[in-house]
């Protein structure tokens, strides 16, 4: 009896060590959990903070990469006064879709001896004194294109590189219409696309001209139409002469957004 009741304290002993045993490892294994359950809690937090912080950057940072040196100013922007018919005026796209008819026409008026939409007028005009102002001499080539005019452009640019490249009727027309667009397909026609030039140098990309544009024009209301790396969008060749006039405020969001004409339009209307 005395070695049974030897072995049973023996056994009772050895179940209590393993019960401690046991109940210590799942305190540990209980802390453990809560210490994981702690840096997830940390890991998601630091991750939804990380995709706040690229949601908020992510504009700024294309607001940098395509202003290059620019410098944007939020003076004069609360004076715009346009009604909605004019702001969908100036946010209108014309191209091979959305065609303008022949006898529409915009109002006009005159800058430098040019017609361009009345819209911009003043714009236009207190952009070119600060450029002159600036030691800067920009030139205005052209500005409205009638329906008539542009269907001249266009027959003169086809026939040129049909007879040129020796091209069928075809090819010429696909290759013409990414440097020219037909009649009504222009938003030249809407006066509110102006051809720039620089008198002391024929390639405007390496201009005085084109690099004060670069970093001003957003702040009197105008936009590079045709920018290099939006040619999917716009579907015409990158022209670095040609400026659209949006308006301050859709100038300065459409930098800010990285955004052309085409791209901008869209996400306005789905606001």
């Amino acid at each position: 009896m005395g070695k049974f009741s030897k072995r049973n304290k023996h056994r009772s002993f050895q179940t209590r060590s393993i019960r401690r045993t046991f109940k210590t490892k799942k305190r540990i294994n209980n802390a453990e959990s809560i210490k994981r359950l702690a840096v997830l809690r940390v890991v998601i937090i630091f991750f939804i903070i990380a995709v706040l912080i690229v949601g908020v950057s992510v504009p700024l940072v294309n607001y940098f990469i395509n202003s290059n040196s620019g410098i944007i100013s939020s003076e004069n922007t609360s004076e715009e006064h346009f009604t909605d018919e004019q702001n969908e005026e100036l946010l209108q796209v014309i191209n091979r879709v959305n065609n303008l008819t022949q006898d529409y026409s915009p109002t006009l008026a005159e800058v430098n001896s040019v017609k361009v939409n009345s819209l911009m007028t003043e714009d236009l005009k207190e952009m070119l004194e600060k450029a002159e102002d600036d030691g800067v001499h920009i030139i205005i080539d052209t500005a409205y294109i009638s329906y008539e005019e542009q269907n001249s452009l266009y027959v003169e640019k086809y026939n040129y590189i049909k007879e040129k490249n020796k091209y069928t009727a075809i090819r010429a027309e696909s290759e013409t219409v990414k440097l020219v667009p037909k009649p009504g397909e222009s938003e030249a026609q809407t006066g509110l696309l102006i051809k720039f030039s620089d008198s002391d140098e024929p390639d405007f990309s390496k201009s005085k001209s084109f690099s004060w544009l670069n970093d001003n024009a957003i702040n009197y209301g105008f936009v590079l139409r045709y920018p290099k790396d939006k040619e999917d969008k716009t579907l015409l060749t990158y022209n670095p002469q040609l400026y659209r006039f949006v308006g301050k405020s859709n100038a300065i969001q459409m930098r800010i957004l990285g955004m052309c004409l085409e791209e901008y339009k869209e996400y306005m209307e789905q606001k």
